[in-house]
């Protein structure tokens, strides 16, 4: 049976001459943005602030600090450009996506002393959407045609989340989260052959293959906050490992066109797949002090990715689950994302101004530096009246990807690697009653 795989784990070099799919893992691909405009305005770095249904993603603990009821909803507006570059040829191409980012509830129980604190809610944490366009032309005599590949990727990975916070101490909060994810990717990869100058008897030739993925899993977030007086708090928070179901459909399909205009299905085939991959334990440790209105925060989450494992056959053909995880003990890494980010409050208006920073290194061990993602934000937050807040962020950032004979034998193989330039472009926005 042929397996084809959505891009889950292996870099393309592994692939040739198993796939011709692009292999990614969903753990490098997409971008974990989290949730709540008034967190990303400030880079993420929200584990010891938290005071927010937001805190469900960043700190469970944190919701302690939660006194009254809150529904909460958010957008977002999402640009990507991808400059795909080999030689002297560029070609750019665009995309935008607008999706829901959250919607949930919080309720703080009435107690006699101290915090009781439920929230529920949905969440959509990572987006997988992606773009590529590239063109060549072979002026090699006995060829001469052009070549095209168009790239697309539109998914997103969610979770649906219980939690609960208690405060054990005056000082001291503890809490606990349930999150049951799921997700899914429409990805598909179109190669064309056109004869522009009429030399053959077939004016197009193309193949289109497509990969349709779910997924679904279920972990824990557990997490402490620690209050050491009015100004600094200290957070903790531990995500334990996931199994992530996935269940794919592929099909291919070449298709000819003759200078007539009649087109011939030349080959067709199509599959599933299902396979389950594990992911290693995540720990965050964060930190903010608030002073006169300025609030500093920052985190660091700490990921051992060379712990991933497949707990099956891995969707790789002539792969066995053995070589698969040998191949990530021997080419991933350990990474720490770096989140920081500050608040102030505008004297007498209750408007908040946020700047972040976050730096999300690339999950290979040969991975160059312009491949790890440096991101940056600002957000505002106001009241619309006593009781409706909105607040607005704006991310942008850039990384380079690359690949080694990214099209494998398609233009011959003398399209021998491909740079590509990512812009990023996200506006979020959270209304709070």
């Amino acid at each position: 049976m042929l397996k084809m795989g959505f891009r889950i784990i292996m870099p393309l070099l592994f692939l040739v001459g198993t796939s011709s799919f692009a292999q990614e893992d969903i753990y490098s691909h997409g971008l974990e943005t989290g949730i709540g405009a008034r967190a990303i305005g400030m880079g993420g770095a929200y584990s010891a602030v938290g005071e927010d249904y937001s805190a469900t993603f960043w700190n469970p603990a944190a919701l302690a600090q939660i006194r009254r009821f809150e529904l909460t909803g958010g957008l977002s507006h999402f640009t990507r450009k991808n400059d795909a570059s080999f030689g002297n040829v560029a070609i750019q191409s665009d995309e935008t996506f607008t999706k829901l980012t959250d919607l949930g509830i919080v309720y703080p129980v009435p107690t006699y002393r101290g915090s009781l604190v439920f929230a529920f809610g949905y969440n959509r944490v990572r987006a997988y959407d992606a773009n590529m366009e590239f063109s060549y032309f072979d002026a090699t005599p006995g060829d001469s045609v052009e070549y095209k590949w168009r790239e697309q990727d539109l998914g997103t990975m969610n979770l649906w989340n219980a939690s609960a916070a208690v405060d054990v101490s005056p000082q001291f909060s503890v809490g606990l989260g349930l999150n049951f994810w799921s997700g899914g990717s429409d990805y598909s990869f179109s190669t064309r052959e056109t004869d522009i100058y009429n030399i053959w008897f077939e004016d197009e030739w193309r193949n289109d293959q497509s990969i349709n993925s779910d997924f679904s899993a279920f972990n824990m977030n557990l997490g402490a906050l620690f209050r050491v007086n009015n100004q600094l708090r200290l957070a903790v928070n531990m995500v334990t490992p996931k199994t992530l179901t996935v269940t794919e459909e592929w099909s291919e399909k070449e298709l000819t066109i003759d200078d007539d205009g009649y087109s011939e299905i030349g080959y067709s085939d199509n599959g599933d797949f299902e396979y389950k991959l594990r992911t290693p334990f995540s720990f965050t440790l964060g930190a903010a002090y608030n002073l006169a209105g300025m609030m500093l925060s920052g985190q660091m989450e700490f990921n051992d990715w060379q712990q991933l494992r497949f707990e099956s056959e891995p969707p790789i053909a002539e792969t066995t689950r053995e070589q698969a995880n040998d191949f990530i003990h021997e080419n991933y890494r350990s990474t720490t994302r770096v989140r920081l980010g500050a608040e102030f409050t505008l004297p007498g208006m209750g408007t908040q101004l946020r700047v972040g920073y976050l730096l999300d290194p690339s999950v290979y061990e040969a991975a160059e530096s312009d491949e790890d993602r440096k991101i940056y934000s600002f957000g505002l937050g106001f009241l619309l009246d006593k009781q409706l807040k909105l607040d607005l962020a704006y991310q942008f950032g850039e990384w380079t990807r690359y690949s080694i004979d990214p099209f494998g034998a398609d233009a011959n193989s003398r399209v021998t690697n491909l740079q590509e330039d990512i812009k990023y472009r996200q506006l979020f926005a959270t209304l709070s009653y």
